[in-house]
């Protein structure tokens, strides 16, 4: 038996290549244009690996052998070595020697370390080394491949797609597919100015089947969305949906970041959002057929729309100009279904013009508008009754419109407004349709204010702590999207969320003096004390921090206060600093 087994090992040794005189090995291929005189080299390691960063982004076919090619072919292919198995990434996988071997093909059009242990007989495709990838490694990353790669230049046909989803280690993401069996998924672009005002797009997802990305409920549809037009590092959707959420609205959509790789391309930075549907865990009302001539009465998907060129019926505004009804569900409409909704929207319109104030709340659900309004004012959203302004109504003759849900905050907080707050309605940048009409109804007014009441309790505390933990979690993503796209980067997101905090502090301030202030008066807090001095206020501070100060005609500015002790000088009047009332004479 002894015998036996040693002339197994004898036999087992004489096949395995003799390595140990090797000092360097040699890589051929797409990324140094076939130039088989001016080779990649790579020299083992102090562990005896061979190691080479090699960039595949142009192509991903190559070779590797131990002989030094010296400008021939025929000698470089003498020695060549060729995956036995499918390749992976960041997994080792065994090597065989060949004679004239066929090209290897990189998992993926990147860089990787390519590390090879010839000792072993095997080879690894790296992606460990934080420079060897653009995407930071702190977010899910999202892998998408379009058939052919071909590009997205559409927004009405998708394209068939693969996808998978890698967690990059973030507790709680499960990952979906892999790069060997990747899951099937439909694309396309979205959205109006932000697809043609931007190269960093948004896109539309259909999965194949229905799935919970990220933690959200199982669905075959998400938007990616690219906020470029969000100067505030992409946060002002989450601060808006988390308004949304602690103001109780029906429905709001879901929203998580995650990096996003395109046909082998580093896209940046996106945010994957539940998108605004009829569906029982998004808008749930009965999705009427298209075309239909029963049930008319519901449910219905509309929205206030601020182009034309989408289906819809129209209505004139108090002031003559016209109101685009973009109709989403049921998106083919009988005469009967046109004939209903004309109707519907034209009594709102009629109500509101005349002041009746019991008509209007017939046909309008007065607690959720007021939810609505709440959540745009505190954003200080000028674009929210204008655009992306949806409605919705549930089957049935006593049934109510819904505004709602929430969705794009990209116009939030613009800067030369958010230091300066003002009612949406008053002097507004865009035509804010029928909220002015529903804020001169008393009854209306009073619904606002005791949502209010409830509403300062916990709701700013839960904006700002999800602005937070946002800004925290896309920090370092941030960066790297900065770098892929420094034409709209915000890669300083410590700074963008204390402007965006700032902003919302400074928005609650002034919504306090109009419909109320339930805090608790006090001069004190944890690192924060104002006393007044004469014409000043002395504010004593632990850390530097931006507080505005209001005064009774709505008027604002944003102090930034040092650590230590600051003076500021005000004329004689009521001022809100803080949170506290303060009185100058």
């Amino acid at each position: 038996m002894k015998t036996i087994f040693s002339f197994i090992l004898l036999c087992l040794s004489a096949a395995i290549p003799a390595f140990g005189a090797i000092e360097s090995l040699y890589f051929v291929g797409g990324f140094n244009n076939w130039d088989i005189s001016h080779p990649e080299i790579a020299i083992a390691n102090a562990n005896g690996v061979f190691e080479s960063k090699i960039d595949f982004s142009k192509n991903t076919s190559f070779k590797m052998s131990t002989m030094n090619p010296d400008g021939l072919w025929t000698r470089f292919d003498e020695s060549t070595l060729y995956p036995s198995s499918n390749v992976k990434e960041n997994e080792w996988i065994s090597i065989q020697v060949l004679e004239k071997s066929p090209n290897i093909t990189a998992p993926s059009s990147r860089t990787y370390t390519v590390k090879v242990d010839l000792d072993n007989m095997r080879m690894m495709f790296s992606t460990n080394d934080a420079d060897d990838h653009p995407w930071s490694c702190t977010l899910p990353v999202m892998f998408i491949t379009t058939e052919g790669k071909k590009p997205i230049t559409s927004k009405e046909e998708y394209l068939q797609a693969t996808y998978y989803l890698d967690p990059m280690g973030v507790e709680g993401v499960e990952a979906i597919g892999s790069i060997d069996e990747p899951a099937l998924m439909q694309i396309r672009g979205r959205g109006n100015y932000t697809w043609w005002g931007f190269e960093k797009k948004p896109y539309r997802i259909k999965l194949d089947k229905k799935t919970e990305l990220l933690g959200m409920k199982k669905n075959k549809h998400f938007a990616l969305l690219a906020h470029a037009d969000d100067s505030a590092a992409g946060l002002r959707n989450a601060a808006g949906f988390a308004a949304s959420e602690s103001l109780g609205m029906p429905w709001t959509p879901a929203t998580s970041p995650l990096e996003v790789v395109l046909n082998g391309d580093y896209i940046g930075l996106y945010w994957l959002t539940e998108t605004i549907r009829v569906d029982k865990d998004r808008v749930d009302v009965v999705e009427q057929i298209d075309g239909s001539v029963e049930d008319v009465d519901g449910g219905w998907l509309v929205e206030i729309d601020n182009y034309d060129s989408d289906p819809h019926i129209t209505v004139k505004d108090s002031s003559g100009q016209q109101i685009w009804f973009t109709y989403k569900s049921p998106e083919i409409l009988s005469r009967e279904q046109e004939s209903y909704l004309q109707t519907e929207m034209q009594s709102i319109q009629d109500a509101l013009a005349s002041g009746n104030e019991t008509e209007a709340e017939k046909l309008v659900d007065s607690d959720v508008l007021a939810r609505y309004f709440m959540v745009n004012q505190i954003m200080l959203d000028m674009e929210s009754f204008h655009g992306s302004c949806y409605l919705n109504r549930q089957r049935g003759t006593d049934e109510k419109w819904k505004f709602g849900p929430v969705w794009d905050f990209g116009n939030a907080f613009a800067p030369k407004r958010a230091d300066k707050p003002r009612f949406i309605f008053d002097h507004p940048d865009f035509s804010q349709t029928w909220i002015g009409e529903f804020y001169a109804l008393p009854s209306f007014v009073e619904t606002v204010k005791a949502i209010w009441k409830t509403f300062l309790a916990k709701g700013p505390d839960e904006i700002k702590q999800t602005i937070e933990t946002k800004a925290e979690q896309i920090a370092a993503a941030a960066v790297s999207d900065g770098r892929r796209w420094p034409a709209y980067s915000h890669a300083d997101v410590a700074k963008e969320s204390a402007r965006l905090l700032s902003w919302l502090e400074g928005s609650i301030e002034w919504l306090k003096i109009q419909w109320g202030n339930n805090d608790v008066e006090t001069t004190e807090s944890n690192d924060l004390s104002i006393e007044i001095d004469k014409n000043s206020i002395i504010i004593k501070s632990a850390s530097e921090t931006s507080i505005p100060i209001s005064s009774l005609d709505g008027t604002m500015r944003i102090v930034t206060v040092h650590p230590g002790i600051n003076t500021i000088q005000l004329p004689a009047g009521i001022y809100f600093c803080a949170s506290h009332k303060i009185l100058i004479h």
